[in-house]
């Protein structure tokens, strides 16, 4: 226990800027008419206090906005430069988003081209979703990312419902680069042992996060956003701390301890006008001291594991579904859309456990057996480190 704590001592110094789930993302929508192009962009209102640094002057984020929006997106059709009709509108909607109003002059005829490139000075790994709408009623829809910042529209073209090669790519791409995510599925990796177990707890996470990821893209349900980053990160505090205590005495001591710690922080977000409800708390205390309390009188987390997988598969799947949430698709692009965005994201999750198992494999053929107790430590004292700072920053709205 004193290796674990002085490593959690050493790593807490290593993540002061850990942040997960940031990953810049913004929508457009724009309907072709035969004078011109019109449009909304859509960003978080948080995101865009970044412009304010790119300017010395003191304006407000709504100013700021509209520069970047006059600054970052070219129109041309048919080859043909569009000319920008009025200044951007600009508003702040309920939402937390900025909502930015366009306009383009443009030529009658021709394949549509547009360059975005609000967010480059700021961020080449920006992710944005266009929805072009033809004359004809038909539409189109393209992800920008990676540092592509254009995109081509041939009006003329028949409509193609289903990208679903490029929403593969984003539930792929999306896991792998949610540093939360990762994490967790790592804390399941130390929770059981053999590779049986871990099919099953992999398996447990994937039923859960799908399960909500469609009832949340459908509409079902929609807890506040706020509430899914942070308990996210209590599910990777909870597993770890699960690994970590393997005895039965430091079971009954985790209830306990960890659900006065929970309380304390409860009685804080009350004072300080915290972003999580009495329910969130009242749920984390209960749920902390009956489950190490179970393990402490005999419980096997060996095969609850699958069950506690699912659980917070469950958390996980609707902060999948964020990033879904703001392309506006229709009926008849849902499913398939949904069905690659899902399978993206397990591909990734594949790619996770066997990198995970690959190392592990690695480390039993060349390290010795202490040093993988210190390696195992170490990981363990990262993962809750990490999602000890994302937990607080994020229920605290930090």
């Amino acid at each position: 226990m004193m290796r674990l704590l002085l490593a959690l001592l050493v790593t807490m110094l290593s993540v002061a800027s850990a942040n997960a789930h940031e990953r810049s993302r913004s929508n457009s929508i724009w309907v072709e008419s035969e004078n011109g192009i019109t449009g909304r962009f859509y960003l978080d209102a948080r995101q865009a206090t970044l412009f304010l640094a790119l300017t010395d002057d003191r304006i407000s984020l709504e100013s700021a906005f509209r520069n970047r929006l006059v600054d970052g997106i070219r129109f041309d059709r048919g080859g043909e430069i569009c000319e920008l009709a009025a200044t951007p509108s600009v508003a702040l909607l309920a939402d937390g988003r900025l909502e930015g109003r366009m306009a383009w002059t443009c030529p009658s005829r021709g394949i549509v081209g547009i360059d975005i490139q609000v967010f480059a000075p700021l961020s080449a790994n920006h992710l944005h979703f266009i929805r072009f709408e033809n004359r004809g009623a038909n539409v189109f829809e393209q992800i920008l990312a990676r540092g592509r910042t254009a995109a081509l529209f041939d009006p003329g073209r028949a409509h193609s419902p289903n990208n679903w090669l490029e929403f593969l790519h984003l539930g792929f791409q999306h896991i792998l680069g949610g540093p939360d995510h990762i994490a967790f599925v790592l804390g399941l990796m130390l929770l059981v042992s053999g590779w049986r177990k871990l099919a099953v707890v992999t398996l447990g996470f994937t039923v859960g996060h799908s399960i909500t990821l469609a009832l949340a893209i459908t509409g079902w349900v929609s807890p506040p956003g706020a509430t899914i980053e942070a308990l996210i990160g209590f599910s990777i505090v909870f597993v770890t701390a699960e690994a970590a205590l393997n005895q039965t005495n430091a079971f009954r001591r985790a209830a306990w301890i960890g659900g006065a710690l929970l309380l304390v922080l409860w009685i804080l977000s009350t004072v300080t006008g915290g972003e999580q409800g009495w329910p969130v708390w009242a749920g984390l205390i209960m749920m902390t001291i009956f489950y190490f309390r179970w393990l402490n009188d005999g419980g096997d987390a060996q095969n609850t594991a699958p069950i506690v997988s699912a659980g917070f598969g469950l958390i996980h799947g609707v902060g999948f579904a964020g990033i879904l949430l703001e392309v506006e698709l229709d009926g008849s692009r849902l499913l398939p859309s949904l069905f690659a965005f899902n399978a993206g994201v397990e591909f990734g999750q594949l790619a996770i456990i066997l990198m995970g198992l690959t190392l592990l494999a690695l480390a039993r053929r060349f390290v010795a057996a202490p040093w993988r107790d210190i390696g195992r430590i170490a990981l363990i004292a990262t993962l809750a480190c990490v999602g000890t700072y994302w937990f607080l920053g994020r229920a605290f709205g930090l």
